[in-house]
């Protein structure tokens, strides 16, 4: 069963995801003696990687630590935009590797670029990428990375990513990880603020087949653990 935590704000949320998240990152790093951390874009999450750069900076071997990206947005390299040039100006402080996707060519060739990087990564036993710990988040439409409902994106694929065209949220063109890439997961958190999120949130907790659902029960299936993230605006119906 996934695991809930409900904060009174969003401040206080994303120092309780900070935490985890090393912590995560710490067992990763002594079981393996590497990591791999899949990023997310969002206001919380920007909240979040800046309490990681300056309270834990010395916390872990981060030179050990890969960074990935769970999906970008096709366009200028620096632009604000941009899901890469904005987490990694404030994670710059910290040595991690880094797996950065390229935004600035055609989604589909992106989203073969960007499989071919991720393929170097350590492998769990079913052969796929192995992905320590996948932060995601929750669009009010119950999207999560760039996977949104009824969309093409969710469609089967052998793909580790996929190019995401007429995406129902500019930009249109992006790439995204898939549902399958998500097998390689271990642990999941997913990070929610907002009132406008819950209705998705409720939905997804009672069943219904939102692509944060979807995502959720990927890694709750075959990793070890999903933790949901949430303020009260957010927290689901009763």
């Amino acid at each position: 069963m996934d695991s809930l935590f409900i904060y009174g704000g969003k401040t206080t949320l994303a120092e309780a995801v900070a935490l985890r998240t090393v912590s995560i990152l710490h067992h990763s790093l002594k079981v393996h003696g590497d990591a791999v951390w899949v990023l997310a874009g969002g206001s919380t999450p920007l909240l979040a990687y800046d309490m990681i750069a300056t309270k834990y900076a010395n916390k872990l071997d981060w030179a050990n630590i890969t960074i990935v990206m769970g999906d970008e947005r096709m366009g200028p390299a620096k632009s604000p935009h941009n899901n890469w040039h904005t987490i990694s100006q404030i994670l710059s402080s910290l040595p991690t590797k880094k797996l950065q996707p390229i935004s600035t060519i055609d989604a589909k060739k992106s989203a073969i670029d960007y499989e071919k990087k991720l393929l170097s990564l350590p492998k769990k036993r079913n052969g796929l990428p192995r992905l320590d710990l996948v932060w995601l988040g929750v669009g009010p439409d119950g999207h999560t990375l760039s996977l949104f409902p009824e969309h093409a994106g969710l469609s089967p694929t052998d793909s580790l990513v996929v190019p995401i065209h007429n995406s129902p949220k500019p930009p249109t063109d992006r790439i995204s990880l898939s549902l399958r890439a998500l097998l390689g997961a271990d642990s999941a958190m997913i990070i929610a603020t907002g009132k406008d999120k819950r209705v998705a949130i409720t939905a997804a907790l009672s069943g219904k087949s939102l692509p944060i659902a979807l995502a959720a029960s990927v890694v709750a299936t075959h990793g070890e653990r999903v933790e949901w993230f949430m303020d009260e605006a957010s927290s689901p119906e009763k």
